[in-house]
């Protein structure tokens, strides 16, 4: 039933586009916790931000997941029932409580749950608060508004003891605009561990919030500008090396950059950095802002650079001209 559900919500909210796509998944880790679990750091805990993407900037759609394995819980007290609630929902993605990340408005297609033992967690209960436990699972399913759909959802974010991780399991379905598909963990780098020495992959720019690789007002003429670099680097000495499996632009703007130089396939533990670069494509473009994603994939996880260009409009080139013009003639008067 669930599944049926799970298909019929993912084809009403789906939008066509081309059948190529692909999902990845992307994560991060929170190893210092937020109020009111943040007596939780230190304790060889760590949170781990579980996202996903689609390869081809398709809409997510919908999404089906259940993890399973030693879950940090924290369940609120509700005094209208004089009991702990479970909180298998919520945007925090700071603080020791795992969860699931549906958006505000999302279409709940199976019921979003967790358990909680009550027991196994280092932190102590707080009386008519908190309860801390571990549990064994969460999940659910939802789907994603027409309106509010991207190429790019989070997912969950969940709260594992470091020895527990090897025996975490994730199952996702996501539906996009280009059909329905399954992630592991295996999809989720950071969850692999294990490792000895674990391959620390490392980035400048640094992805994040914003426009990472920002190009600014394009000059004028509008043949060229200055390329923007991207350098990556394993800064684990003594690691197994990171193999990246692709390094690719995607998004609605894509074809209006270009990557040059020779994209690195592999990247030793404490090697050099090895860099490429990103450059605007498209001499002649009408005026507008273009955005387009640098997606890197690799052993040691998966990283997107946002990069934005403008073109400004011809107007304001002219008035550019007229008060250089200006000034000139101004200078040549005195």
């Amino acid at each position: 039933m669930l599944r049926k559900f799970f298909y019929s919500l993912a084809a009403a909210v789906a939008v066509c586009t081309p059948a190529f796509a692909g999902v990845m998944g992307l994560s991060s880790k929170v190893t210092t916790f937020a109020a009111p679990d943040a007596a939780l750091t230190g304790q060889g805990f760590t949170g781990y931000v579980l996202t996903l993407m689609t390869d081809d900037n398709s809409p997510i759609s919908a999404i089906d997941v259940n993890i399973t394995g030693a879950l940090h819980q924290r369940w609120n007290f509700n005094a209208d029932t004089d009991s702990f609630d479970p909180t298998p929902s919520s945007a925090n993605i700071t603080n020791g409580d795992t969860k699931l990340n549906p958006i505000t408005g999302a279409l709940v297609g199976s019921a979003l749950t967790e358990d909680n033992s009550g027991t196994g967690s280092p932190l102590p209960d707080a009386a008519g608060a908190r309860d801390y436990g571990l549990g064994t699972f969460i999940r659910g399913a939802w789907g994603i508004p027409g309106p509010s759909q991207t190429n790019k959802a989070t997912m969950a974010y969940i709260v594992v003891k470091d020895t527990d991780l090897p025996n975490i399991a994730v199952t996702a379905q996501v539906a996009t605009g280009n059909g329905t598909f399954t992630l592991n963990k295996s999809a989720f780098p950071d969850l692999a561990g294990g490792a000895v020495i674990n391959p620390v992959l490392v980035s400048n720019p640094v992805p994040g919030a914003g426009v990472e690789l920002q190009f600014g007002t394009l000059p004028t003429p509008q043949i060229s500008a200055p390329p923007k670099s991207i350098a990556l680097s394993n800064s684990a000495s003594g690691s197994a090396a990171i193999s990246i499996s692709s390094i690719t632009l995607a998004g609605a703007d894509a074809g209006k950059f270009a990557l040059q130089g020779t994209l690195p396939t592999s990247l030793a533990g404490g090697a050099a950095p090895q860099s490429f670069n990103v450059a605007w494509n498209a001499p002649g473009t009408a005026a507008g802002v273009y955005n387009a994603q640098v997606l890197v994939n690799t052993s040691a996880g998966n990283l997107v650079f946002d990069v934005q260009a403008t073109v400004p409009e011809p107007a304001t080139l002219a008035l550019a001209g007229l008060a250089v013009v200006g000034l000139v003639g101004f200078a040549r008067r005195k």
